[in-house]
């Protein structure tokens, strides 16, 4: 009974420290995954705001363009008209 009892013993030890790595495993694996998660968050967020700065360049290069056309436009009517 009594090395029983010591075998059940060494046995409980031996999966406490088993549950200590697995969970000292998934702390690591969540803190990697909440990382990266951030990561991708942060890149996300840039995307974003590339994307939007782009729009609106390209909206002004367009209005822009606009302009120098009626510019030219009314030149050469200008021109057109003796």
């Amino acid at each position: 009974m009594l090395q029983r009892n010591v075998e059940l013993e060494r046995e409980n030890k031996q999966l406490r420290k088993e549950l200590l790595d697995q969970k000292l495993l998934l702390f690591e694996y969540k803190s990697s995954t909440e990382a990266k998660l951030e990561e991708a968050r942060v890149k996300e967020e840039n995307l974003s705001r590339s994307n939007e700065d782009f729009k609106r360049e390209m909206k002004q290069q367009a209005e822009e363009t606009n302009r120098l056309m009626k510019q030219m436009m009314e030149m050469f009517q200008k021109q057109a008209q003796p």
